[in-house]
């Protein structure tokens, strides 16, 4: 099968055997430059019973894994752009929050900009009519009223050569 991925572990992390066992490709190109006239997919195939037979002695759950195009990982330190939003209307004006939080999803269950004694009001009909069975905590935030709700932008733009791997992997399932 034909695995594609930005490195070559998490390439071979989609395979289907136990461990890859070794890599054949230098094996591979030294088969396909004698093979003058072309190969077929049965020649192909033939070449990776042999190579299963003296790598890993057919043994199941081991594969061999073969480069057909290496991996180019991001290599910029930084693989991003931010530009920053400016207010062109007004000032900005802000309104207190009470935001009730799932502790351990981090879920907005419910949130006021009233009082705090009217966040408590509604953790409590979350807990008797939604039958909300979690633990929760209630945040302090703002919330832009007035002017740009947004402060910026960010784009991540990896390097130019960055591409995918693409690795050729063969062998017994152990099933």
């Amino acid at each position: 099968m034909e695995v594609m991925g930005a490195t070559k572990d998490e390439a071979m992390a989609k395979t289907p055997f136990d461990r890859i066992f070794c890599d054949a490709t230098q094996a591979f190109k030294n088969w396909k430059s004698k093979q003058h006239d072309g190969y077929t997919d049965a020649d192909l195939k033939q070449f990776m019973l042999d190579q299963l037979e003296l790598k890993t002695k057919n043994a199941p759950g081991l594969g061999i894994s073969i480069t057909l195009e290496s991996a180019v990982v991001d290599s910029r330190t930084r693989p991003y752009t931010i530009t920053d939003n400016k207010n062109k209307n007004s000032k900005h004006r802000y309104k207190m929050t009470y935001m009730i939080v799932d502790k351990d999803t981090h879920e907005i269950l419910a949130q006021t900009n009233e009082t705090k004694a009217k966040a408590k009001e509604l953790m409590k009909n979350l807990y008797t009519n939604k039958s909300y069975k979690g633990n929760a905590e209630c945040w302090f935030t703002k919330q832009v009223i007035e002017g740009e709700k947004v402060a910026f932008d960010a784009t991540y733009t990896p390097s130019k050569n960055t591409h995918p791997g693409k690795y050729l992997v063969f062998g017994i399932d152990k099933d």
